[in-house]
């Protein structure tokens, strides 16, 4: 197919050369000349035109509609959201740091942005999806090991891909077809969506669902079917199956970022990509904190024994946020899945947890069972006699690769937000925790939920003189047996010795 551009370079070419050929000749073009060549160039001028928004806003090859010229190029739909909330706060708290100019500016980048959201620019995100897909996967490919979860991620960017296009086709429906006001919140809120769960480690192995009302309940699988010989003629003996749903409550996590009046509309701009990183991966280490750590017990929780917390308590307020997570399964709500080992880490800890797990500790096709532990313990698996060496562990031994991807077939992660802890398995408010642990759990018995997107707004406070940008999300987490006190998916071994 021929370059959009250079099929408007030859019609201008031509219109060019029809006009010289006339003049050589010393003819002058009759009426109807005039006006066919008129019309081609008016028709040339509106390709020129479309072909200058395209430029100015459209996916770039890593699959972001971005801005090509102007004061904010080089901004995508979530950095120019982040500048118009600050903007605004700015302008409505009398502050006179920005200009008419700043806001004409980032109203023209907004429109450019818009005009290219119409079916055809939205479909492309396959090339988005595929993007992301590969970004999950070489951030967490390790040794060639694929990552646990990846069929999972997919589906979730398929979901999210589906309400673009749905959106698409609502606004070219209505009689703002080509405003793309309706596509705008929803590419930001995908982009960030995007960005958090290829910067989270945990959030994406499990299954994400939007939840169109708080609380959501979702159909759970159908119980087991008995099955009978039977002969000809001979009536069938029937089965009534057990039917149950997994209900999400989704809750809300805020977090408030204040800026002095130093904050003027140079300052906004250059400050946008650096705040948004930091968006990013601060609410990806929320999200897997609360997904691992979630506990509703305000004294003694399993983050804070020999404490009491409340949601006022900065730095652990966020743990009571309403569900209880990953580790408060084996450790609190069937104790039976947990081991104290009290003793040195090594290889048939992983093994105990998938024996603790029985049947739920089968991958399955698409790779949902994985084990997650402290950094400090994931640096002393290195050191196990069955991976270090070439000769017992081949091309992936960790002496050479400095990484273990897996442990009997099961995807091995690091995570930050997973502590050291004492003897008991909690973490002690107070400090001293020296031992490891180690959890294994299959992800098709957890569901993550999401009521509302991560979202920005931005409040101008004249009488402190400053500038805050509030970010919020509501997120749900439950596991789908619906009796965590008999579920054993999930495994955890602790008071692992020797990992500090």
């Amino acid at each position: 197919m021929s370059n959009p551009m250079e099929l408007v370079l030859k019609e201008l070419s031509e219109i060019k050369s029809w006009q010289q050929e006339k003049m050589q000749e010393g003819l002058a073009p009759v009426h109807d000349e005039i006006k066919r060549m008129g019309d081609r160039l008016e028709a040339v001028t509106k390709g020129y035109e479309a072909l200058r928004r395209e430029r100015l806003a459209h996916m770039d090859n890593d699959g972001r509609m971005m801005v090509r010229e102007g004061r904010f190029a080089g901004f995508d739909v979530v950095e120019l959201a982040l500048a118009r909330n600050l903007g605004l706060s700015q302008i409505r708290g009398s502050r006179p740091g920005v200009s008419p100019e700043f806001l004409e500016d980032l109203a023209k980048a907004r429109n450019g942005i818009k005009s290219v959201m119409v079916a055809s620019g939205v479909d492309t995100t396959n090339a988005w999806m595929e993007r992301c897909l590969k970004q999950r996967i070489d951030s967490l490919v390790v040794a060639g090991v694929i990552p646990p979860g990846i069929s999972v991620f997919r589906d979730s960017l398929t979901n999210w891909r589906t309400q673009m296009l749905q959106l698409t086709r609502k606004a070219l429906d209505s009689t703002t077809a080509a405003s793309g006001d309706e596509l705008v919140p929803t590419m930001e809120a995908a982009q960030l969506w995007m960005d958090v769960n290829l910067e989270t480690k945990i959030l994406p192995l499990f299954i994400q669902s939007p939840m169109p009302t708080n609380p959501f309940d979702i159909p759970g699988q159908l119980g087991d079917v008995n099955w009978y010989p039977t002969a000809e003629n001979e009536q069938g003996t029937t089965t009534t199956v057990s039917t149950r749903k997994t209900t999400l409550t989704a809750y809300e996590l805020k977090a408030g970022i204040p800026f002095s009046d130093t904050l003027e509309e140079d300052a906004i701009i250059a400050l946008i990509p650096e705040l948004r990183a930091g968006l990013v991966r601060n609410a990806a280490q929320i999200i897997d904190d609360v997904l691992l750590n979630g506990d509703t017990t305000t004294t003694n929780g399993i983050n804070s024994d020999g404490a009491t917390i409340s949601k006022t308590t900065a730095g652990k307020a966020h743990w009571l946020l309403g569900f209880d997570g990953l580790i408060h399964q084996p450790l609190i709500d069937r104790t039976a899945s947990k081991r104290a080992l009290a003793s040195t880490l090594a290889a048939s800890v992983f093994n105990n947890n998938m024996l603790k797990m029985a049947k739920y500790a089968s991958p399955g096709r698409r790779g949902d069972v994985f084990h997650v532990s402290d950094v400090n313990t994931a640096i002393a698996a290195l050191i196990l006699d069955e991976v270090e060496t070439l000769e017992k562990y081949g091309l992936r031994a960790t002496i050479s690769t400095g990484e273990l991807a897996s442990i009997y077939g099961i995807p091995y992660i690091m995570s930050e937000q997973m502590k050291l802890a004492e003897a008991d398995g909690k973490v002690t408010d107070s400090g001293g925790n020296t031992t490891g642990r180690i959890l294994t759990t299959n992800a098709t018995q957890w569901r993550v939920g999401f009521r509302r997107a991560i979202t920005f707004e931005a409040d101008r406070e004249p009488g402190k003189s400053q500038t805050t940008l509030y970010v919020s999300f509501r997120i749900a987490f439950t596991e789908r047996t619906g009796t965590r006190s008999t579920a054993t998916h999930t495994a955890l071994q602790h008071d692992i010795s020797s990992v500090t």
